[in-house]
């Protein structure tokens, strides 16, 4: 074979041998890649068949529910409005289904849920708390700062009393007389003996054992007004006076059968 046939030849074999490399196929996938895509196809279906578990077994099922921050409810009594959720999977209680089980207990404020798993579940009461006693039928009644009845009072009530006829959820009177309480600090609130409001919402409060009468006047300036009151008090006034800081920059005294 002549030299330049030879060449010709080698050259030819030297591109088949290199589109022969070009077209093979390629290797197999390596362990570290094999495994990612095995798991992603399965990690779906492990989380699909996680959640079909806690909602159709068991798994998380309710046979366990703890009532808290109860002082005039029975816990049973609660425990026992919801016995429906008992066997039903924690992630499927909502606060709105649990709300209305707990309807009839007016003395709710509010409450809060907390699944405690595998089978427990928490629900915590927060029950309203009696700021007025209103007189009813010759009897004293507490009453929220909603206007809900809580209980009848005991025969010493220490809240503040409230002179009201009429439904206290739709008075204006009792809404200031709140708002008047509220605005109070902790220790003169203790030391009111009761409050009444006038027809064009003005307040005066008597307070207890010293029988001093303060026109409060509207619900603004209260800190200043609480200010004025706690100075005035603490000058020694006599029993029965009546202070008025209505206008809490220019606050005035009055002394009986003066």
């Amino acid at each position: 074979m002549k030299r330049p046939e030879r060449e010709l030849l080698a050259k030819e074999k030297k591109r088949i041998s290199r589109r022969a490399r070009q077209e093979k196929p390629k290797s197999a996938l390596g362990p570290f890649a094999l495994f990612a895509r095995v798991f992603s196809v399965a990690a779906p279906l492990v989380l699909i068949s996680l959640v079909a578990a806690t909602f159709f077994t068991p798994l998380l099922a309710i046979d366990k529910i703890i009532v808290s921050g109860t002082e005039r409810l029975e816990p049973k009594k609660i425990s026992k409005a919801l016995e429906s959720l008992d066997g039903r999977p924690l992630t499927t209680i909502s606060e709105d289904e649990v709300a209305k089980l707990l309807s009839d207990f007016t003395l709710i404020e509010t409450f809060a849920i907390q699944a405690e798993p595998p089978h427990t579940l928490n629900v915590k009461i927060r029950e309203r708390q009696p700021i007025v006693a209103l007189v009813r039928s010759g009897k004293n009644y507490l009453y929220d700062a909603a206007g809900v009845q809580i209980a009848q009072a005991e025969a010493a009530v220490k809240i503040p009393y409230l002179n009201l006829k009429g439904n206290p959820k739709d008075s204006p009177q009792f809404k200031t007389a709140i708002e008047v309480l509220l605005s109070l600090p902790v220790k003169t609130y203790q030391r009111v003996y009761s409050i009444e409001v006038s027809e064009q919402l003005t307040t005066k409060l008597v307070l207890k054992k010293s029988n001093i009468t303060v026109i409060w006047g509207d619900t603004k300036q209260s800190l200043l007004k609480n200010e004025v009151l706690m100075t005035l008090l603490k000058t020694g006034l006599k029993e029965s006076v009546v202070v008025d800081v209505s206008s809490p920059n220019a606050p005035v005294v009055t002394y009986p059968n003066y």
